[in-house]
């Protein structure tokens, strides 16, 4: 069975067996949320080309979002194999479709395979990293070559070059007022670059996206692609 979510691509053959029968493909909604601050993760969600956002919510409503997680790992993971409750609220960003899997069935998993807790590390570490470097990026580099880095990485992790992003949320991404996103957006619509209309968002020249990102974008698509790569 070929997959497009990285993690279960990597999966060696004998924990594949074990895991995929009890896989289980739903469609997520934009805004659906999964958990909440305090719930049990009790299923995984591998994402094929939804996106999933983790976000911390903030004494006074606001959201700062910590990370997003794609195809390229499952949201929920530590959370799950730790059995612990999440402190993060964790929602579909973009709609789309994803498997899921009962988290006790992974963790029963992992008690009996090896390779399966090194793959789980090795996600575990990527999404640290991914975590970390948003931190770094949120303070060091220009809110434009921000929204560029948060537009390319959507585009690899639905494989679309339609995105459905609202304003709103686009402003959640890059940490700025939804003002300085309509001015970020209308100058990247004016260069040709995205066409923009109704929360739907088109990416028309992706080289000049890629021309306007920060060096984030770069290292993340390292990471994107170590986790990609097959499982010893």
């Amino acid at each position: 069975m070929h997959f497009r979510n990285f993690l279960l691509r990597a999966l060696r053959a004998d924990d594949a067996a074990y895991l995929t029968p009890h896989l289980r493909e739903v469609s997520l909604s934009r805004g659906q949320a999964l958990y909440e601050p305090g719930d049990e993760v009790d299923t995984l969600y591998f994402a094929s080309s939804a996106c999933v956002s983790v976000v911390s919510v903030m004494r006074d409503g606001r959201i700062v979002e910590t990370t997003t997680v794609g195809c390229e790992s499952v949201a929920g993971l530590l959370d799950a194999v730790t059995h612990q409750a999440t402190a993060s609220r964790i929602f579909v960003q973009v709609a789309g479709a994803a498997l899921t899997l009962p988290s006790a069935v992974f963790r029963a998993r992992l008690a009996e395979s090896a390779g399966l807790v090194n793959l789980t590390l090795r996600h575990a570490r990527g999404l640290a990293q991914q975590a970390e470097l948003a931190v770094g990026c949120n303070v060091a580099h220009s809110a434009d070559g921000r929204l560029a880095r948060w537009l390319l990485m959507t585009q690899d992790r639905t494989g679309s070059d339609v995105l459905p992003l609202t304003q709103d949320y686009l402003a959640v991404m890059t940490g700025v007022q939804r003002t300085t996103v309509s001015l970020m957006a209308a100058a990247l619509k004016k260069a040709n670059v995205i066409s923009y209309s109704r929360g739907q968002l088109t990416i028309l020249n992706r080289p000049a996206l890629i021309e306007r990102a920060c060096e984030c974008y770069a290292i993340s698509e390292r990471q994107f692609e170590e986790l990609g790569e097959p499982a010893d």
